[in-house]
């Protein structure tokens, strides 16, 4: 077992995102987790994330802990709020933005396909 105590999350910058804070809780350098990565983000008011493609052998999920997001994926558009979730699959293109007047919390969830040896 590894627990990640809220004073050990990592910092760091995701390209393509603008007024967020970002910070690691679980990935392979962390906590040696071979498939999984698991992050909080901090959207401020206007914060976004540009349009990204979900990479190739990987599911993500959005879950938005507190606040609202308004997402963008595959040519749909839809506001999350909190205790919502969304599931990507490989390929699919997403965009996130925060346009409540307030920060918004979400847990970032990826999964790789294990490698068959």
């Amino acid at each position: 077992m590894k627990i990640t105590r809220s004073n050990e999350l990592v910092a760091y910058t995701p390209g393509g995102h603008y007024d967020v804070r970002a910070q690691r809780i679980h990935n392979k350098e962390i906590s040696g987790t071979e498939m999984l990565t698991v992050g909080l983000s901090w959207f401020l008011p206007g914060g976004r994330a540009d349009a990204n493609v979900t990479a190739e052998g990987c599911e993500t999920v959005y879950y938005i802990v507190e606040g609202e997001m308004t997402l963008e994926a595959n040519g749909e558009t839809t506001l999350l709020k909190a205790g919502d979730s969304a599931l990507f699959k490989a390929g699919d293109v997403r965009a996130v933005r925060n346009d409540s007047p307030r920060p918004t919390a979400m847990m970032v969830i990826s999964a790789r396909r294990p490698v068959n040896t």
